[in-house]
């Protein structure tokens, strides 16, 4: 009797096995983000601006780590594409929520309610294209919206631990509110006339 044996390649097996999980590292990343969103509510509900602030750069930097290793590695999945935005809306929404409570000072309720309906908005187009098949991931302008929201939240933290009833650093951080809130919408829109086609043919 003879024997055969099949030759595999191990490394590009495991590889491939790495690669078809749906909890692989960038998605283990992205959902301990999440993780650190509740972390970050709850330093930031109760002023501990500090720490809050590092929780927040940690989350920051997550954001973009695991996107990059979805890149390198080729890791890219559906459920990525998914809750990725969804923890990045999750975290900056929270925060500007929170901030209501906290900066009544400096920022009104209306900047708030148009950066969380924003979002919904984006999320329901999302769904929607998702639905039909369309892929629908960020553009450039929803990547720079995010930076610029989440440069605002590390400046309101800074001002309230360290600048708070400083005249400058109030105008500074009004300043930064109403790009975000422009850019948002710019962003927002963006969105809508990349999806026309697909919004239009339902």
């Amino acid at each position: 009797m003879v024997i055969e044996y099949k030759k595999t390649d191990a490394p590009a097996e495991k590889f491939s096995l790495r690669k078809s999980a749906v909890f692989n590292v960038p998605n283990r990343i992205t959902l301990s983000r999440l993780m650190l969103a509740i972390v970050f509510f709850v330093l930031l509900s109760h002023r501990h601006f500090n720490v809050a602030l590092i929780i927040f750069v940690v989350a920051a930097v997550t954001d973009w780590l695991d996107g990059y290793l979805a890149r390198k590695w080729d890791l890219s999945t559906d459920l990525g594409r998914i809750v990725d935005p969804f923890v990045d809306k999750v975290i900056i929404c929270g925060a500007f929520i929170i901030f209501l409570n906290i900066a009544k000072d400096v920022i009104v309720p209306w900047m708030v309610i148009v950066i969380v309906a924003r979002e919904f908005f984006v999320s329901s187009i999302r769904g929607f294209s998702e639905s039909k098949g369309v892929k629908f991931a960020s553009n450039m302008w929803g990547k720079t919206k995010m930076v610029i929201q989440s440069g605002t939240v590390c400046a309101m933290i800074l001002y309230y631990a360290y600048f708070e009833n400083v005249v400058w650093a109030e105008y500074m951080v009004c300043v930064f509110l109403w790009i975000t809130v422009i850019v948002t919408i710019g962003s927002g829109i963006t969105y809508v006339l990349s999806a026309k086609k697909t919004l239009l043919a339902a």
